[in-house]
């Protein structure tokens, strides 16, 4: 593994970076992934799906009945 050269993110406990060999690191506090940048972009896949996932709000459900929009047949 090379020096850190580029750090591309960052925060307080994690960051993302690429070494001189051309890997992309993600190291959260102990932990230091190392991963080739085809396998990075499939990560980086999995993490935008699950924070999605994880902020999608379910509509509010609408109990009122719209009349213009409903078949009325009338008895004769």
């Amino acid at each position: 593994m090379g020096h850190k050269t580029n750090v591309l993110s960052r925060s307080d406990i994690c960051a993302i970076y690429q070494c001189l060999d051309g890997h992309i690191h993600l190291k959260y506090r102990t932990l230091d992934l190392a991963m080739d940048p085809e396998e990075f972009y499939q990560v980086a896949r999995v993490f935008s799906d699950a924070m999605h996932t994880l902020r999608k709000v379910e509509e509010p459900i609408d109990d009122k009945i719209n009349l213009k929009d409903l078949d009325i047949y009338y008895k004769v």
